[in-house]
């Protein structure tokens, strides 16, 4: 009879025990599916910023005036190219620009300069480095000008006060520009006399 009665003991403690672990069991899923919801709950908010992010950038911006939390895109300039098949000075105002632009400090303006150089205007700047070092800007520009525009012989005003209007206005206009940034320092009211000069009659009179 005790034996009947420890048995009985001991199944109904393997059957407690079976439902102890079955709860355990439940509990660990449970678990599960709580943390899948989250992970779910947060890619769910993740595509969502990406997509009001996308549709923000389809507005385009901000009204004048109104500004984002982001500050403002700033958009990516190239740095020039020169070969020494053109005149430098373009190249020169360019490179100033974007020095302007991205903050170059001073002691790399020349090293950023040169490694855009190509062809003849490397061959050439190699040789500067090797018998006077690397210069600073100022010397570099004068250098490059010197090797690569125009003849000393030239006399940039004098082509510009002899500059004639030969063809179209707009002809002759760009032709006066590309002489003047060659001039030298000139007052507006001589750029004026110049430029109306080389109109010819009857333009220069009406201007």
């Amino acid at each position: 009879m005790m034996q009947s009665n420890s048995d009985a003991i001991m199944r109904a403690l393997d059957a407690m025990n079976q439902k102890l672990a079955k709860l355990d069991t439940i509990d660990e899923v449970q678990a599960t599916v709580t943390r899948l919801e989250q992970q779910q709950q947060d890619q769910q908010a993740a595509i969502q910023r990406l997509e009001n992010r996308e549709l923000d950038r389809g507005r385009g911006p901000p009204p004048q005036g109104v500004h984002g939390d982001r500050p403002p895109k700033l958009h990516r300039i190239d740095f020039p190219k020169f070969d020494g098949k053109a005149d430098p000075l373009l190249f020169i105002n360019k490179c100033e620009s974007f020095f302007h632009q991205q903050r170059i400090l001073a002691e790399e303006q020349v090293w950023l300069a040169s490694f855009h150089l190509e062809g003849p205007a490397q061959q050439w700047y190699i040789r500067v480095q090797r018998e006077e070092g690397t210069p600073p800007w100022r010397r570099f520009t004068e250098l490059l000008n010197l090797r690569f525009g125009p003849p000393l012989r030239s006399c940039p005003l004098g082509k510009l006060a002899a500059c004639r209007r030969t063809g179209s206005v707009a002809d002759y206009s760009e032709r006066f520009l590309d002489l003047l940034a060659h001039a030298g320092p000139l007052t507006e009211p001589q750029q004026v006399q110049l430029f109306t000069k080389g109109l010819q009659e009857p333009l220069s009179i009406d201007v």
